[in-house]
């Protein structure tokens, strides 16, 4: 379990700003976010079976790969791209088996036929495979094609034994594998996927995440369903890595209209405790466990309610549980204790555990511009607004994404850029990030902060791009943000903000348009994070919250609830707003503040940036961001606390720093 950092990115032109929104995605899907469905414009049908090697996104990505058997040759009739698939004639020696391994080209004339392709089905004499950019080909004997895998003497263990944890299965008879790291910061193969052929269970057969690294030759993977399979020590087994995927030509520059992915995120659970009081005091952050279902996370508050009998507990989820409910939690009575505090609060019985997930949708219309949506939704009660239960509904197409098609943007996303329900890709589009400037792009970064929970370990999910501006203001970036917020109120269950730069006033976008651009290239300075004039931040108020708020009246022109609200709002530092003049941030330029007790005195001083609604009726504190602060002093791509950390501008009204960074790698914008 890892943090992923796609650093120093070139761009194939200065104008290709897409590029960063598809490599965002691989990242995000290599710390662990999951892949639920796609379109790519190609004509093919939309993708909705969650199935990871099935991504039109997707191409190539296999790693740690050897020949199968005596599969090679040369001279293959290459065909033009139909859907996104290209049949691969002339050839020999595929099976049943092949399917979901990968064919290797090399030698061929048009480049965009050379690479790594997934198998998607075969005659013996056959093969098709996903190359969206495949040009046709009369193959040479400069041409060589390799049939490829991992091996072919995997075996899987039932789910929950020889040593995995509830809901994940040990996996040996691996060549390859690679543990993480962390100085410098290195996933090694964990969010890579593994893709089992030719097991004798059907459940064991198919694509998973690797959750963890055992050995050199043993994994543990996400399958709930796995058992003990009779064909162990000969199940043939494949590796895909998210983050060498390449960028296919159908999603480049001006193709790929309509072109979208939607993937799910963190999770934040909420335990029903009714009207139990805590024997004890909890401490925030510590790790509670349930007694019976032996379900664990971390606990982020207890919200009592002894009148009206709503009172819940806010938790991390780590380890499922054994019970009937959402990741194993008990829906009879049970108990939740604290590891550390010793506190408990009783679960009664009859429950019903609430999973709260994040998903995300991201819809091009060209490389300058297009939309995102974000959402956080009950996985089950709310179930028919997920974006990835829009992805099956007629109105969403390989070229229209969920929440795309007119009157079916659902109730509780909102836009982080374009226009919700607009019904065509070039529709309400807006640039990338709401920046100005979407050309003259420099170097960019990608940061995702992991996404998989375990023994000892949250998801967290956050991410960042920093989008180079070097040829406009040298030492800036543009950019956005999905951020986790730590210190929030208590009975918060979704303590996630997104950030780009408002291009208004305070509150005057709205939960299902967001258009207009920052007149500024730079977006990673006090100017932007925490403003006077506009609020950055949109997110969600009371999310799942019961009742009313009895003391606060809602006002127009925001929602006529002060139930589930969703907000715009400010950023904060000591003092204030940061461009106010009352805060402590760039009171004094000529003397960039540093750490007075340092005995070096050459280290800036670093404050955390505040989410808060001040607006009468809607009050509420989101908490500290995580992974974004603000400083005095310092200079662009300058990097701190062992390169955790990079700076991302040199403003002097206070440039931002922000991870995760990999510990390695010198950032450049250009």
């Amino acid at each position: 379990m890892s943090h992923v950092v796609s650093p120093n990115q070139a761009p194939i032109a200065i104008t290709e700003g897409f590029q960063a929104i598809w490599k965002l995605t691989r990242t995000m899907l290599a710390a662990g976010w999951k892949y639920k469905a796609s379109g790519d414009a190609t004509g093919a049908a939309k993708e909705t079976t969650a199935d990871f090697s099935k991504d039109r996104w997707g191409v190539g990505g296999g790693i740690n790969l050897t020949q199968a058997g005596a599969q090679t040759g040369t001279a293959p009739v290459i065909g033009a791209a139909s859907n996104g698939n290209s049949t691969v004639s002339s050839v020999s020696g595929f099976t049943a088996n092949s399917i979901g391994r990968f064919l290797v080209i090399s030698g061929a004339l048009n480049s965009a036929n050379n690479g790594v392709f997934r198998i998607v089905s075969q005659t013996g004499t056959s093969v098709v495979i996903f190359n969206p950019g495949a040009i046709a080909e009369t193959g040479s004997s400069a041409v060589v094609w390799t049939e490829k895998h991992g091996g072919s003497s995997a075996s899987v263990t039932a789910s929950g034994t020889a040593g995995a944890i509830r809901g994940r299965s040990i996996i040996t008879g691996l060549t390859g594998m690679v543990a993480p790291t962390t100085a410098p910061l290195n996933r090694g193969s964990v969010g890579n996927r593994l893709t089992f052929l030719g097991a004798a269970t059907g459940a064991n057969n198919g694509n998973f995440m690797i959750t963890r690294v055992i050995s050199v030759t043993s994994v543990e993977v996400d399958n709930a369903s796995a058992t003990t399979d009779v064909n162990n020590g000969a199940i043939i087994w494949s590796e895909t890595s998210p983050t060498t995927q390449v960028y296919a030509t159908h999603l480049q520059g001006g193709t790929g209209t309509g072109a979208w992915i939607n993937l799910q995120g963190p999770s934040i659970m909420k335990i029903p405790v009714g009207t139990n009081v805590a024997t004890g005091t909890f401490l925030k952050g510590e790790v509670i466990n349930e007694t019976t279902s032996g379900a664990q996370g971390v606990i982020l508050g207890v919200c009592p309610d002894t009148v009206t009998g709503f009172g819940y507990v806010v938790v991390e989820p780590r380890l499922s549980g054994s019970g009937g409910g959402v990741r194993g939690w008990s829906i009879a009575a049970d108990t939740i204790t604290g590891a550390t505090s010793g506190a408990t609060i009783a679960v009664p019985n009859p429950t019903v555990p609430v999973e709260y997930v994040h998903e995300i949708v991201f819809w091009k219309n060209v490389a300058a511009s297009g939309h995102c949506y974000v959402q956080v939704v009950d996985g089950v009660g709310e179930s028919v607004y997920r974006f990835s239960t829009l992805a099956g509904n007629a109105g969403t197409t390989a070229t229209i994404c969920p929440g795309g098609a007119t009157g079916t943007f659902p109730l509780m996303g909102w836009v982080m850029w374009g226009t919700g329900a607009s019904n065509a890709a070039s529709t309400g589009s807006v640039n990338w990030h709401l920046a100005t400037a979407q050309t003259n792009l420099g170097l960019f970064h990608v940061m995702c902060a992991n996404c998989i929970e375990g023994a000892g370990v949250s998801m967290d999910g956050s991410w960042i791009i920093a989008q180079g501006q070097p040829s406009t203001t040298p030492g800036t970036y543009t950019g956005s943000a999905f951020m986790r917020c730590d210190d929030c109120e208590d009975g918060d269950v979704a303590p996630y903000v997104t950030y780009t730069t408002a291009a208004a006033g305070w509150y005057t976008n709205t939960r299902t348009v967001v258009t207009g651009t920052s007149a500024l290239t730079s977006m990673w300075d006090a100017g932007r994070l925490v403003q006077h004039q506009g609020s950055p931040y949109k997110g969600w108020r009371r999310k799942g919250f019961p009742t009313p708020n009895p003391i606060q009246v809602a006002t127009a022109p925001l929602p006529t609830t002060a139930n589930e609200t969703w907000l715009e709002w400010p950023g904060y530092v000591l003092g204030g707003i940061a461009n106010t003049g009352t805060c402590l941030h760039a009171a004094n330029t000529v003397s960039p503040g540093r750490v007075a007790t340092q005995a070096t005195s050459n280290r800036f001083v670093r404050e955390p940036v505040w989410i808060d609604s001040p607006l009468y009726g809607y009050k509420g504190r989101k908490g500290k961001l995580r992974w974004i602060q603000l400083t005095e002093g310092g200079t662009s791509n300058s990097t701190y606390d062992a390169g955790t950390w990079i700076q991302l501008d040199t403003s002097l009204s206070g440039p931002a720093v922000v991870g995760p960074w990999d510990g390695q790698t010198v950032p450049l914008n250009g």
